[in-house]
């Protein structure tokens, strides 16, 4: 054999051997760039941020699995997906051919961000804390003070004031939680007692209101309280008799007209200048005492005990003896008509008949009337009016005889 032949062997067999390298080279820089900065951002943007911020906004869909369970079951997925997808690879002590740092870093770094996201939303968008609205109750028993932080949360201590007439009558320190919502946004509630810090009228004067100051978080809010609201002590009553007249033969005899019976009507509120009745006070509780008297101490009628209570008005009828046994005052007035067993039509109203009275004989009679409130709301000092009225016999059995019911300005 010449050694061309053997040159020419030799060449032969390197041939196939530059093509295998050649094949092994061409196809290396497929597999780096599965793992390009631009193929690993697309990645991890569609298997992990999409699905984390869809987590975060629409989590709530599946109200059967804890949040905290799907947020585990979304990051794994989500990482474990990336990872198989980019060729992290495994760990050569695992029996891998290692890990691809470039990918394993990227996961790394956007996982923490993802997890720091809700803190960081929450301090971009949390509002600062204010003082929202005080509202009372329906009957105005409880005070309610919202303190509002728009993606606030979390327990928070108030300091608490309340001070009228430019002293203090209240305080307290409560904490609370930014832990309710409404149209307007996230709040906080603060309760408190009206009689806690109740002292006297906030009405008629501007002086007496209250005012409350709020210090929470390094900030302090101070607010005018509703002056209506915090007007309940009774410092004006009134007393009526108004006589219901007959001119029947059947309920006078021989007179030509007679009284019939009284109507008898009990006004209590704030009190107003001369000559006008009181202001009704629609949150006050007390009670009143009703009863007229015959010439001094001589009781004619003993009205059962009224208890008020905001603005109804409760009492025993004794089976209609006394009304209906219910009324309403302090709404609309500061009046409550008083029931009776009978209708004076000339008056529209109800009546205790004269023939009801343990006194009825002519001359003075006084209408009385005690209010009484407990603490806070009074000293404890009762509120007695009384009126007065004149019941006579005018004329002769000649020219005829009426009788007539008129109030007078002298007491009994």
């Amino acid at each position: 054999m010449s050694d061309g032949g053997l040159l020419q062997k030799a060449m032969d067999v390197q041939q196939p051997a530059d093509e295998i390298e050649a094949v092994a080279v061409s196809q290396l820089p497929q597999n780096a760039n599965s793992a390009t900065l631009g193929n690993i951002a697309l990645t991890i943007l569609l298997g992990m941020v999409l699905p984390f911020f869809f987590l975060m906004w629409f989590g709530g869909i599946i109200p059967v699995i804890p949040s905290s369970v799907m947020t585990l079951v979304v990051i794994l997925g989500s990482v474990s997906f990336v990872w198989w997808r980019l060729g992290g690879g495994i760990p050569s002590i695992a029996g891998g051919s290692g890990i691809n740092t470039t990918v394993a870093a990227s996961i790394f770094v956007t996982l923490i961000l993802l997890l720091g996201t809700p803190a960081l939303l929450s301090i971009a968008l949390t509002g600062d804390m204010t003082l929202g609205e005080i509202d009372f109750d329906d009957d105005g028993s409880e005070m309610s003070i919202k303190i509002r932080q728009n993606g606030g949360s979390g327990s928070h201590e108030a300091e608490i004031s309340i001070s009228q007439s430019g002293s203090e009558v209240f305080s307290l320190v409560q904490s609370f939680k930014i832990n309710r919502e409404d149209s307007r946004g996230d709040y906080g509630e603060i309760l408190l007692n009206v009689e806690d810090f109740y002292a006297t009228n906030a009405l008629p004067m501007d002086s007496n209101r209250y005012v409350i100051s709020v210090t929470v978080g390094g900030n302090t809010f101070t607010e005018n309280l509703d002056s209506n609201l915090l007007t309940r002590t009774i410092t004006g009553a009134e007393s009526s008799a108004t006589a219901s007249l007959s001119t029947n033969a059947d309920d006078c005899g021989d007179k030509e007209r007679c009284v019939k019976g009284v109507a008898l009507t009990a006004s209590a509120g704030l009190a107003a200048a001369a000559g006008y009745p009181p202001a009704g006070l629609p949150y006050s509780d007390y009670t009143i005492d009703f009863s007229m008297y015959y010439e001094g101490n001589n009781l004619a009628i003993n009205y059962p005990l009224i208890t008020v209570e905001n603005t109804l008005a409760s009492w025993d009828d004794n089976g209609g003896e006394w009304g209906s046994g219910n009324g309403i005052i302090g709404d609309s007035g500061s009046s409550l008509p008083l029931g009776g067993s009978e209708y004076g039509s000339d008056i529209q109203a109800d009546i205790i008949p004269i023939s009801a009275w343990e006194e009825n004989d002519y001359g003075c009679y006084t209408v009385k009337i005690e209010i009484n409130q407990q603490a806070p709301w009074s000293g404890g000092t009762s509120l007695i009016y009384e009126s007065y009225y004149l019941f006579e016999k005018t004329g002769d059995q000649e020219n005829g005889e009426s009788e007539t019911w008129t109030e007078s300005t002298v007491s009994c």
